[in-house]
């Protein structure tokens, strides 16, 4: 069976900073940052990672208290972050995932930096969690290429699934694309995020477009 492996966060949705708004909440409300410090790029990176650079640009000891400690603050903070700033579904997104959910020859799943239960937080909040039968977080990992090959074992292991079944990557930063070429799979990248077509392409996309809303010219092309 064919896997597709989508990214969340300028892919599927934009959310209007809300990650960052929560993080700043637990800075202040729960370690007393008074002026919190956020200089860091978040495209591409696994919460696993942000956090732990956030904390150390804070001057937070990073122990493993303060770090799980920041995670389930952050957890608790996201979904009222969601419920004040919203965002949206991109476009071609719903009708894409409803065909693709009509296929028994297909498994799509997430795959994202953000921490599982974050992830399954956005997805619900956007009505797009019961498109997806499966969901890979960056709760372990710091590098992309790490969730990817993580991700690549447990469909070998829990679901027999091979490189010759197929593996699509689609998202929308280098860090997608890294992580999916990293596993040997095809990737679809989308300029929904931060980064242009020619800069998804050098990466090394196999077919990248503006976004996902020509939606029978991507189903097509994923599912032939």
């Amino acid at each position: 069976m064919k896997t597709l492996l989508f990214d969340i966060d300028g892919t599927l949705i934009i959310t209007n900073d809300t990650g960052t708004r929560a993080i700043e909440a637990v800075l202040s409300e729960n370690f007393g940052v008074a002026t919190p410090n956020l200089d860091i790029k978040f495209g591409g990176r696994t919460d696993n990672s942000l956090i732990k650079e956030v904390l150390h640009l804070n001057a937070i000891i990073p122990s493993e208290a303060n770090y799980s400690g920041f995670i389930e603050a952050y957890r608790k903070k996201l979904p009222a972050s969601l419920n004040e700033l919203g965002g949206a579904v991109l476009p071609g997104v719903l009708e894409l995932l409803r065909r693709l959910g009509e296929r028994d020859d297909l498994r799509c799943a997430v795959m994202t930096g953000n921490l599982k239960e974050t992830a399954t937080q956005k997805l619900r909040h956007f009505g797009l969690l019961d498109h997806f039968d499966l969901i890979f977080g960056g709760d372990f990992d710091e590098d992309r290429r790490h969730l990817a090959r993580r991700t690549a074992l447990f469909l070998r292991g829990a679901h027999g699934h091979q490189v010759g079944d197929g593996t699509i990557v689609i998202g929308d930063t280098p860090a997608d694309i890294a992580c999916g070429l990293d596993i040997n799979a095809t990737v679809l990248g989308v300029c929904t995020g931060n980064f242009d077509r020619q800069t998804l392409t050098q990466a090394g996309a196999h077919l990248v477009h503006s976004d996902l809303s020509d939606v029978e010219a991507i189903y097509r092309w994923l599912t032939s």
